[in-house]
């Protein structure tokens, strides 16, 4: 198995608060769009789909995604030699613009996605009630292959050495990450936006600006360092410029 790490674009001039709690609200700070590639024996699978570089997907928090089209995952994994149609999944950590950009890009792929996070999310788009319905109904359009991961299920084994984990509600709905066992490169625990960031757990613990269940999210930066410590994994954090600057780029190299 290899890990790819690719970088997808840099959010810059972003309002910091939004993902960590600063005195100054007007405080700017940059942080990165990334996803990971998975290369297996078994398969290949594509953890988020990155941000959509263009604007109609909602654009007041894509007008400060710098993101060309070498940024984008398609281009990413044909640096790779793959295509898109050599994805088998995409572990989707949650519905959000900014993970699901680009999952009608691999036709061939299975959307790995909580049940509660697909069917609330679904019920708001139904009732009007959420700012990107557009790319609910462009979604609904293309007939994905989606398959919704139980609420009540805790963890699942796709391959060998990758597990899905069920973290449920926080920053939104409900959100899936995955643990992959490295014997060379050390186990790594993709959260994706459970947390956003190492400053989020501190100490001092730093809330986000934006998210859906606050004690859930409490519990998350309580409950998932323990789980990192029992499963002898480093957290690769969703939105950490800092820890995203040390890890190995696509264009680099690979973890394994």
């Amino acid at each position: 198995m290899k890990v790819y790490v690719l970088a997808n674009g840099m959010n810059h001039n972003s309002l910091k608060h939004e993902l960590i709690a600063c005195d100054d609200k007007t405080e700017t700070f940059s942080f990165p769009s990334w996803t990971a590639l998975i290369v297996h024996p078994e398969g290949n699978i594509l953890f988020d789909a990155a941000c959509h570089k263009e604007s109609w997907q909602l654009p007041f928090i894509m007008q400060n995604l710098h993101m060309t089209e070498e940024d984008t995952p398609m281009f990413r994994i044909g640096q790779l030699g793959l295509k898109p149609e050599d994805i088998n999944y995409i572990v989707l950590s949650h519905m959000h613009p900014d993970h699901h950009g680009y999952i009608d890009r691999f036709p061939n792929a299975e959307i790995i996605v909580s049940d509660d996070e697909f069917t609330n999310m679904m019920k708001l788009y139904a009732l009007g009630k959420i700012d990107f319905g557009q790319d609910y109904t462009y979604f609904i359009e293309k007939k994905l292959n989606w398959k919704l991961f139980p609420s009540d299920q805790k963890t699942q084994k796709l391959m060998d050495g990758v597990t899905i984990y069920n973290f449920g509600r926080g920053h939104s709905f409900g959100q899936l990450g995955l643990f992959l066992e490295l014997p060379k490169s050390g186990n790594k625990l993709l959260i994706s936006d459970v947390i956003y960031s190492s400053e989020n757990v501190g100490p001092p613990v730093r809330e986000p600006g934006r998210c859906m269940d606050m004690p859930a999210w409490h519990k998350h930066v309580e409950e998932v360092p323990k789980l990192a410590k029992e499963l002898g994994a480093e957290i690769w954090y969703g939105h950490d410029l800092a820890q995203f600057e040390t890890l190995i780029k696509s264009t680099e190299g690979f973890y394994e």
